[in-house]
């Protein structure tokens, strides 16, 4: 059975089969698009959609865009699945730079701190019965930059008291890694204390006494336990060499803050990866200022 139209722009008169009722198609004369009607009968008005009931209407423009949806959809989630590593690779390095940019602002304070006072920072200053009660970092705020911070601090009273926890609110950026989610108040950022080390509480080291050399030597470690940027409580050589040394493969891991390790600055103000795998003979020297053993730049 036929279906007869008349083309609405030129008027001309054609006929299709039954076959192609509801579809749109292209006038014989001028090329129009004319949707047909359904005739009385036809086989389309016999189908049903099964959810609504009505007449389950399909062209082939709405077959041909559908077609075209999913092959976009498809397209897109290809590109996703091949871009996204890349984006989050890139997303890592940005972090990681920017996390060594702030270590290196620390090196420049401390490299400040010494100049001003003949002595790099102590790790903690004591009360009298030897509890911790300041970090280093406060001691540093002058020489970030932070001095409306460092004037509201007050040193007559523990770091977390009322008045000071309300100084600790505002942790400066130098101090917070941005690859932490944690805390924007909690720091990874670590110095080591313990016997040969360039920390220790009350006094600073004299740069004199790091006789291995100042590029040999680390002052802070980033790790992956933070804690509150103005609790003075340091790590201690306990804390971070036996583990690696009994389970080196597992503890290292604690180091991994970036894609493959950790990283520090130094005395000198340089900044380094510490890779997961680094040896703990290696890691130890490089926390000594004086053991008489120079390591070779390959091996950190």
């Amino acid at each position: 059975m036929a279906i007869e139209f008349t083309c609405p722009k030129c008027q001309h008169r054609t006929s299709e089969s039954d076959e192609y009722a509801g579809s749109s198609c292209l006038c014989a004369n001028c090329g129009e698009t004319v949707m047909l009607s359904g005739a009385p009968g036809d086989r389309s008005s016999s189908r049903r959609d099964p959810v609504v009931g009505g007449p389950l209407v399909q062209t082939s423009g709405g077959k041909s865009r559908a077609r075209w949806v999913l092959a976009g959809l498809g397209v897109c989630g290809a590109l996703a699945a091949l871009l996204l590593p890349a984006f989050l690779a890139a997303c890592s390095h940005v972090r990681k730079a920017e996390c060594r940019h702030q270590l290196s602002k620390i090196g420049y304070a401390l490299a400040a701190y010494q100049e001003v006072h003949g002595s790099f920072p102590p790790a903690y200053i004591t009360d009298e019965n030897g509890k911790p009660m300041h970090s280093w970092r406060v001691l540093l705020l002058p020489y970030l930059g932070q001095h409306e911070l460092y004037a509201r601090y007050d040193f007559n009273e523990s770091w977390d008291s009322s008045n000071n926890y309300q100084v600790g609110e505002q942790c400066p950026a130098e101090f917070h890694c941005p690859s932490d989610p944690s805390d924007k108040k909690i720091s990874r950022y670590q110095v080591v204390v313990g016997p040969g080390t360039g920390w220790k509480a009350n006094e600073g080291v004299r740069i004199e006494e790091i006789t291995d050399g100042t590029s040999q030597t680390i002052a802070v470690l980033e790790v992956q336990t933070g804690r509150n940027w103005l609790d003075p409580t340091p790590l201690t050589l306990d804390d971070v060499l036996p583990p690696l040394e009994q389970t080196r493969g597992q503890s290292a891991s604690r180091f991994e803050t970036h894609p493959g390790g950790g990283q520090a600055v130094f005395f000198d103000g340089s900044v380094h990866i510490i890779f997961s795998d680094l040896k703990p003979e290696t890691l130890r020297r490089l926390l000594r200022i004086n053991d008489g053993v120079v390591v070779d730049r390959q091996e950190f």
